[in-house]
């Protein structure tokens, strides 16, 4: 079902994706979908009887050199083990395929004339990392980072760049969009709506005219849950199976603001 969703092959080189701990043949009756596979994830999964975890992050992102149990991840790993809950991960493939979380990011916005920032390295149409819309009536970029935030129902917002700049063009990036901001530079786009930006990217950023706006990467890929949950039930009905789909509800950003 995530594979159809989601296809491995748009994964960018570095990551890692798919059946990330469990076996194949394991029966699954019940699926949580989160965007990271906290302890505190697996424990609401196994509370709620759950067969397979499917987030955004993988659970394994580095190669292991070790599996120690007396570690937090190496206890997690054995948790999951011994209750029989597999792992499942659609990283940058869910960030590239079409309909993925950065098309989602464009519908939140409502931006049109869609085009992809950086296409897959498969030539898929529609498919690589970010996006690249038009809004519906230009705006100052202040105003814009204020309609976000309100729209999104976020707590703060950063942005850098000149307030009065008029907004055009966005692009977007789920997650951390650092590794394309020369893209971005290149691109039509006035703004860059991404997380994680970091202090002297937003100066780049500054020097160039252009703008950034920080929305947060848990706040920027959080949005995928729903969605991702609603299409797997789709998927399960389709081909008759009867596991049921639900989204996980203890999550929330690492973050506290004072």
């Amino acid at each position: 079902a995530v594979e159809d969703l989601a296809p491995s092959r748009l994964a960018e080189e570095w990551d890692n994706v798919g059946l990330q701990l469990g076996h194949p043949e394991w029966p699954v009756r019940r699926i949580l979908v989160a965007l990271d596979p906290t302890p505190g994830v697996v424990e609401e999964a196994i509370r709620a009887g759950v067969n397979v975890i499917v987030t955004h992050h993988p659970l394994i992102f580095r190669p292991l050199r070790r599996l120690d149990l007396a570690t937090v991840s190496g206890a997690l790993v054995q948790r999951l083990i011994e209750q029989r809950v597999a792992v499942i991960t659609a990283h940058t493939n869910l960030d590239s395929v079409r309909g993925g979380i950065n098309d989602i990011l464009t519908e939140i916005l409502d931006l049109t004339n869609i085009t992809v920032l950086q296409p897959a390295a498969t030539n898929e149409p529609h498919c690589g990392l970010g996006r690249v819309g038009e809004l519906a009536q230009p705006a100052p970029l202040g105003i814009l980072a204020a309609d976000i935030k309100k729209g999104m129902g976020l707590e703060q917002i950063r942005y850098a760049g000149d307030s009065e700049q008029l907004v055009t063009r966005v692009a977007v990036c789920s997650g951390s969009g650092s590794s394309l901001l020369e893209v971005f530079l290149a691109s039509p786009a006035d703004v860059f709506v991404t997380g994680d930006v970091r202090y002297h990217d937003a100066r780049d950023i500054e020097a160039h005219h252009r703008g950034i706006i920080d929305i947060g990467h848990f706040e920027s890929e959080r949005i995928i849950v729903q969605h991702l949950a609603e299409r797997l039930t789709a998927w399960l009905a389709d081909e008759g199976l009867r596991a049921r789909v639900v989204q996980a509800v203890s999550e929330a950003t690492p973050f506290k603001n004072v």
